[in-house]
This record gives C-alpha cells, structure tokens and sequence, in this order.
C-alpha cells in the first residue's frame, strides 16, 4: 500500500437501519442495551476505478425505525439513490467486493451489471449451503452473479486490498483502502466502535460462527494501526481521495 498517488475518497451510504441489542455487536457485553445499527454500503472513487465495498440492505426492503430519523438527524436511502446523489449511477461501478454475503451486506449485488464481483470462495460455499445456525444467508444472494475469488493479502487494485478475517462468517473479508488521509481498514465483520476500546484489546463481534477466529481477526485489524471503519458504526464520515 506505499508509493505512487493512487488513492481513494470513501463515501459509506446509509441503505438502512436496524434497531437490536449491543450484545450482537459485542461478544459477552451490552446486553439490554439497544442501538441504532446502520447499514453502510462504501463508495470508494478514485481515478480509475469507482468500487463498493459491500451493497447494503435490498432497496426493497428500506425502513426507517420510528425514531431514527429524530433521535440522529440521519435518514436511510436506497442505494440506486445513493450513488445518484454522487453523480453516479450502478453501472458506473466497475467492482464491487462483497466484505461478506449476509443480506444486508449484498442486498443490492443485481443492481451492477457492469461490475466485477470480488469475495472469498469460503462465503460463496457456505451461501449455497448455510448452517441453520446462521439465517442471514439466502442463495438467492448470489444467483446468477459471477465472482472472482480472492486471498488474504490480496491486492484487487492499486490501492485496494482484501485480508481474509473469518470468525463473523467462514469467509469474511476486511478491506484496507488507501485514501488521502492516510491508510483506511473497513471491517470485513459486524461491529461497531464498542469493539475497539481505547484501552485493552478489541471486543470479539457478537455474532459469530468461530469466537476464538473472530476474536483474532479483529485483534489483527486492531494492530494495523490504521484508522478503522466499524461496518456498523453509527457515526462514520466520509474520507477523502
């Protein structure tokens, strides 16, 4: 990720928002504790290549929790708005890497017709055939669509990397992007910013198939020493290119 002036801006659109405890964030902690938990999608631009990390809850399915929009000043879009309200439009998108394939990370894989798909083969494997243990997986995800499979390390442009982070899911992956302010991860695993204390170490995600993988995969995002984007975080701002 060093040298040349590759880089990108990050623009997390809000496709939704959901309204559960703070244990399905972190493991063993804050329970009876309700949050907003907001669904991003992540527009990265840069000079070549316009991506999303992740295409959000189906825009069929957007609701506002009563309160939301009052209690945080924000309001969820579909994501064909999103992108509209960028100058954009779904086939100006030319990849889209999808962190993990539960419904609210790749509701919306139909709308890019003109993008490569990038995931991690273990998540393709288990979405066909999903333990009864994890309802978040639907086949229907992924029908018709073509991906190309990556590896931990991975660059996918310049610019742009994958690391494998399992635990959440069988084949999660965390994206590092570099930006103008610097190296950014997003989180390749459901969290928000209560699994990243200032002090100690980070919080094992609340949901997960494997603890002790999740636990180790979010220990390692924590030392990259990298500003990090929890993918649930409530109060996440664009970066810029």
């Amino acid at each position: 990720m060093h040298g040349g002036k590759v880089s990108y801006s990050i623009t997390p659109i809000l496709t939704g928002v959901r309204n559960p405890d703070q244990g399905i964030m972190t493991y063993q902690q804050g329970y009876g504790k309700r949050i907003w938990l907001p669904i991003w999608a992540f527009l990265l631009q840069g000079k070549d290549h316009t991506i999303m990390v992740d295409t959000g809850l189906d825009e069929n399915e957007l609701i506002t929790p009563p309160g939301f929009k009052e209690e945080t000043g924000m309001e969820p879009v579909t994501l064909r708005e999103g992108l509209q309200q960028e100058g954009l439009v779904p086939d100006d998108v030319d990849i889209v890497i999808n962190t993990h394939l539960h419904d609210d990370h790749c509701g919306n894989n139909g709308l890019f017709n003109k993008a490569v798909f990038y995931v991690h083969e273990a998540e393709v494997k288990f979405c066909k055939n999903p333990h009864p243990i994890d309802h978040r997986y639907d086949d229907y995800f992924i029908e018709g669509l073509e991906f190309t499979y990556v590896t931990d390390g991975q660059q996918i442009v310049s610019g742009v990397k994958v690391l494998h982070s399992p635990g959440h899911t069988m084949g999660g992956l965390s994206v590092i992007v570099k930006t103008g302010e610097g190296n950014v991860v997003i989180t390749g695993f459901c969290c928000n910013r209560k699994n990243f204390p200032e002090n100690g170490p980070a919080v094992c995600p609340g949901v997960h198939l494997d603890a002790v993988a999740a636990w180790e995969s979010i220990q390692r995002i924590r030392q990259l020493g990298m500003t990090i984007l929890p993918m649930h975080d409530l109060l996440l701002k664009k970066i810029s290119g």
